[in-house]
């Protein structure tokens, strides 16, 4: 069984980027394989569904849906999105490194600090998207290696899931950089026993001190952090195999069904058994319904940056 269309973006000629701009009235649940999209909402709204989370995206919105998410959309007025598609394994990052990386960029959860660098994604992807479909001699001489490494610099230094406001530059750096070894060497072994003892031995710490560091990150305890991981690569086979429920739990390292169960719905809000067939019954009436408009965008492009930039240089001063 495959019930997740896995879709891979249209690449530009030999670069790692992909531009579209689409309306839709429903896009079923599907997944693209490394690489990361930038979805932003040009104009009207939609029901948005990434994994085991429903939101809403409404005009000037932004989300990044990462690699391995699977998400559906679905809208019942008028809209246009702009998304843009990254190859993970085609930037100046390291993708073995990368692809263990959580990342949380998106408009209704910007803190302060990120504000800036939100801006700045949008204004790439906007000014790359307005060349792309209005400019063709411009396009064809376009660095777009440098545009997805601008995006990506941009993403790793600021929206990182696990980031914490009130460090200092380096004491954060420190921070990312030991969180990072201890979710990689999680997601490598999550179907292994993993304990708290073994990750303190490798980063030459002792327990207590470990576990008040995970405390500071989004996890909150090294329990959380290693059965979120266990879920999320549950969700996988749940979804793309007919494996049962017990064989999905002895996969993905579980003790047994029964904790299992306890920890998926904690998370996904639901059972294993009930998010499989509610993805059935979704697929299934949700076929994807969209129309390609990127190439016949460009005016309506350059008079939504226009705006957008009075009304940012007005909002400076109070105006």
């Amino acid at each position: 069984m495959d019930m997740i269309h896995t879709v891979q973006p249209k690449f530009l000629t030999n670069t790692p980027i992909a531009i579209e701009i689409y309306s839709a009235e429903q896009l079923s649940p599907h997944c693209h394989p490394h690489s990361i999209e930038f979805l932003y909402c040009l104009l009207g709204s939609a029901s948005f569904i990434v994994d085991h989370e429903r939101s809403m995206i409404n005009a000037g919105e932004l989300v990044t849906i990462e690699h391995q998410n699977i998400h559906c959309l679905e809208s019942a007025g008028d809209n246009l999105f702009l998304s843009v598609h990254i190859d993970l394994k085609k930037t100046k990052f390291d993708w073995e490194t990368l692809q263990y990386y959580y990342f949380s960029c998106a408009t209704r959860y910007c803190l302060p600090h990120q504000k800036r660098a939100m801006e700045q994604i949008i204004d790439l992807m906007l000014s790359a998207a307005y060349v792309y479909s209005s400019q063709p001699s411009e396009a064809a001489s376009t660095d777009w290696r440098r545009i997805c490494d601008a995006l990506m610099e941009l993403l790793v230094n600021h929206f990182l899931w696990f980031a914490v406001e009130d460090l200092t530059s380096e004491e954060n750096r420190k921070f990312r950089e030991r969180l990072i070894d201890i979710l990689t060497y999680t997601q490598q072994h999550y179907k292994d026993k993993i304990t708290i003892k073994q990750l303190a031995q490798m980063e030459y710490i002792n327990e207590n001190y470990l576990s008040q560091f995970l405390k500071r990150t989004s996890f909150h305890s090294f329990t959380l952090m290693l059965n979120y991981v266990r879920c999320f690569e549950a969700q996988k086979l749940l979804l793309n195999t007919d494996k049962s429920i017990q064989e999905i739990s002895d996969d993905c390292g579980f003790s047994s069904k029964k904790y299992f169960h306890k920890h998926f719905k904690y998370y996904w809000n639901t059972t294993p058994l009930q998010l499989r067939k509610w993805y059935e019954a979704y697929i299934s009436q949700h076929p994807t319904k969209a129309c390609d408009k990127t190439m016949e965008s460009g005016t309506y492009l350059k008079e939504y940056i226009t705006r957008l930039h009075i009304a940012r240089s007005f909002g400076r001063i109070g105006i």
